[in-house]
């Protein structure tokens, strides 16, 4: 445990209580006994307890744990005592002394309630540590001070952990184990439980080279081996989960290892799964999104990355979670996963599998004879090699019928399988194909999402027609596709000459202008995300007023190409339910972009490759983006920005991303008093100088709060194509 971890812990113990929450194994009770120890922290209280709750919660096992530790409390009169007798005989013991008591491995709210009645408040500096895998629970003890929160180690530190449980404190590695040893202990995943257990295994073996390149391509299976400490203890918090969190938790092994997860897509694989239940008048996606928080609040899930207003963008699972979550799916026959490429071998082995996962390229051939009415998912990560006569190609989607998740992510199929259009029962789909969609899929009764990619030549060069039965698909949520799409105008029930409507979607990409009219727009009543992909054309904008008749939408994506620039005039006015808006190949005039100011509820403004009036974005005193808390300008057009505090009195975050021409980021956006951070990567040296400019000016008002960024390289996704395509996955 780091030494300036502990410092840091014994600083905060001087001005309060401690919550220490993190995912078992990261080192909680580590950290918690060296503070402890720390002679700086025990000389400064009278009292000195300890007790570790567990999950086997009992108050009067927990209060003679804690009775024991404190002088003057004999042990065998101690057991004669009631729970009352005990808690009584516990505060007159701590009344008037200045305590430190640490409540190890707490598991629910109810521990602290019922033990710290027992700890008089006498404001003398008395203090509490409390460790916990659940979030939560730590913050409940004092939810207005911050969290000691724990995280992985990094590669350094992972690697002097390990070094030291190998070698001892005085003794080197050798120069030639050094590499690979470093390579051991990243593997690790920075979770000291593991390193300590594959430390454990390389001390007991040679210390020869060829030796510890076998350990480093098996690291997981070397922790694995030792259940008692390492795996057993994880498992201790998955045992804990309650009956609906359990099948959340055992399907994030469906994912290859170290894969970042999109939580919307998380989300929507669980709703699709049928394991969660609505309570009350929730949403299911409300529940699963309750189900993620609680897994993360409970450090079995990680996040990866978050949006600038804190919600999860997504996540992932430590390797040694996930060899656990797999462990206990297959125990259960929850989840299958697998790298072996003959299919058939392997499904007629596990035919009673709820779910399933190929992690690599597989063979179908033979497949044909395989069926099972239990399998939920089947998730395939690699490509579908078949030699097989054509007619013979996929008949394994067709042999499980029941099917209710069906993700085929990097195969590239010739044409949309027929079969596919066959499993009914199909909640959410992901494809790809060269091909249109049939207007078989309209088949797809009970499909909520469809994900359908094609090739990225399709992309601004073709827009598909969407086959006019998809008006049919009642129960569809979200319908993504990255080409452009041409939806036709809807069609009437056979039966009772009703209009038919997709009262059920969400989410809608990528339509073309064409299909941006008041007879597609009013059957879509319930659309709350859309985007648009068009060569601009001289009536784009009059389709455009049309986006008045979608009263609930929140994010709007336009994006053009070509050579003619779409205006905002005639329509941008009209989209006041508007939360989120991204404007790509657009000819942003000074009064349109007044126009976008005024919108009531825009809080996302995202600007890429536009054209500005005069290569220049320049703002009244009256235009106020009100409620704007987050700006990107992604513009090597852009030369001259006039605008200042009052232009964007909300802003928290300012990202600048390839303007290279621009000469300067207006002094008074530092002004801002919400503004948290400015973020520039790849722009101009001048507006680099700006943003110093910026910082220097409010470190010298006593400002050093605002936090600025600046990046010589750029992450972002090479070509336009890429770039959209990440935002749609």
């Amino acid at each position: 445990m780091a030494y300036a971890s502990v410092v840091s812990l014994a600083q905060t113990l001087e001005q309060l209580n401690t919550r220490i929450p993190g995912m078992g194994g990261i080192g909680k009770t580590t950290l918690a006994k060296k503070a402890y120890d720390y002679p700086r922290v025990r000389s400064r209280f009278d009292v000195h307890a300890w007790v570790t709750v567990s999950r086997e919660y009992g108050m009067r096992r927990s209060l003679l744990s804690l009775a024991r530790c404190i002088p003057g409390m004999t042990a065998d009169k101690l057991v004669e005592k009631t729970e009352d007798q005990l808690a009584e005989s516990l505060y007159r013991k701590l009344k008037d002394r200045r305590y430190l008591i640490v409540m190890d491995d707490i598991w629910s709210t109810k521990v602290w309630d019922d033990v710290t009645r027992c700890f008089p408040d006498d404001d003398n500096g008395s203090r509490i540590i409390l460790t916990s895998r659940l979030k939560d629970v730590a913050a409940y003890a004092n939810p207005d001070s911050p969290l000691h929160e724990m995280g992985v180690l990094s590669s350094d530190d992972s690697w002097k952990l390990l070094s030291v449980k190998v070698f001892g404190v005085n003794d080197l590695c050798p120069s030639e184990l050094e590499d690979i040893g470093k390579q051991i202990a990243e593997r690790c995943g920075g979770l000291p439980l593991a390193i300590l257990v594959v430390a454990g295994h390389l001390s007991k073996i040679s210390m020869r080279r060829e030796s510890w390149i076998t350990v480093a391509k098996t690291v997981n299976s070397v922790v694995a081996n030792d259940p008692d400490k390492c795996l057993g203890v994880l498992g201790m918090s998955y045992n804990y989960l309650s009956n609906h969190l359990k099948p959340c938790f055992l399907s994030m092994g469906a994912f290859p290892e170290d894969f970042e997860i999109k939580a919307r897509t998380l989300i929507q694989v669980w709703v699709a799964e049928g394991f969660l239940k609505a309570e009350r008048v929730e949403s299911l996606e409300k529940v699963a999104e309750e189900c993620l928080e609680d897994l993360i609040s409970r450090n079995l899930i990680m996040i990866k990355k978050r949006r600038f207003n804190g919600e999860i963008r997504s996540c992932g699972i430590h390797d040694l979670l996930r060899d656990l979550s797999l462990r206990e799916a297959q125990k259960e026959k929850f989840l299958h996963v697998t790298s072996a490429r003959y299919v058939s071998n392997f499904l007629a082995q596990r035919n009673e599998g709820r779910g399933f996962s190929f992690l690599s390229n597989i063979s179908l051939n033979d497949s044909s004879e395989l069926s099972s009415h239990v399998t939920r998912s089947m998730f395939f990560w690699g490509k579908l090699l078949i030699s097989s006569p054509p007619h013979r190609q996929i008949s394994l989607f067709a042999s499980f019928k029941h099917i209710r998740v069906l993700a085929i992510i990097s195969h590239m199929f010739p044409a949309f399988p027929a079969e596919i259009t066959q499993l009914t029962h199909l909640r959410y789909l992901w494809i790809r194909s060269n091909g249109g969609l049939p207007a078989s899929v309209s088949h797809l009764y009970n499909l909520q999402t469809l994900v359908f990619q094609q090739p990225e030549l399709y992309y601004m060069h073709k827009t598909l027609v969407l086959p006019r039965d998809i008006w049919n698909m009642t129960q569809l949520r979200r319908l993504r596709l990255l080409s452009g799409n041409y939806l036709s105008k809807p069609k009437r029930s056979t039966t009772t000459d009703d209009v038919l409507g997709l009262s059920n979607l969400e989410e809608l990409s990528h339509l073309c202008f064409a299909s941006c009219t008041e007879e597609v727009f009013s059957c879509l009543p319930n659309i709350r995300k859309l985007s648009i992909l068009d060569a601009a054309s001289d009536d784009a904008s009059e389709y455009l007023k049309n986006l008045v008749h979608l009263e609930k939408l929140e994010t709007l994506k336009c994006v053009c190409y070509g050579q003619k620039r779409l205006t905002l005039s005639n329509w941008c006015a009209s989209l006041t339910s508007v939360k989120r808006l991204i404007l790509s190949g657009c000819l942003l005039l000074s009064q349109d972009m007044a126009s976008l100011a005024a919108l009531p509820n825009l809080e996302v403004l995202k600007l890429r490759d536009n054209e500005f009036e005069g290569c220049a974005w320049t703002l009244s005193d009256e235009d106020e983006f009100s409620q704007l808390k987050f700006l990107l300008l992604a513009e090597p057009r852009l030369v001259n920005w006039e605008a200042g505090s009052v232009n964007f009195p909300n802003l928290q975050k300012l990202v600048l991303r390839n303007c290279i021409r621009l000469e300067e980021i207006p002094i008074d956006i530092g002004e801002i008093c919400t503004l948290e951070m400015i973020e520039l990567i790849c722009c101009s040296s001048s507006a680099q100088n700006s943003a110093n400019e910026i910082r220097e000016e409010q470190e010298s008002m006593g400002n050093s709060c605002l936090d600025i960024r600046v990046y010589v390289d750029d992450d972002e996704p090479s070509s336009l194509f890429d770039f959209w395509r990440a935002v749609l996955d």
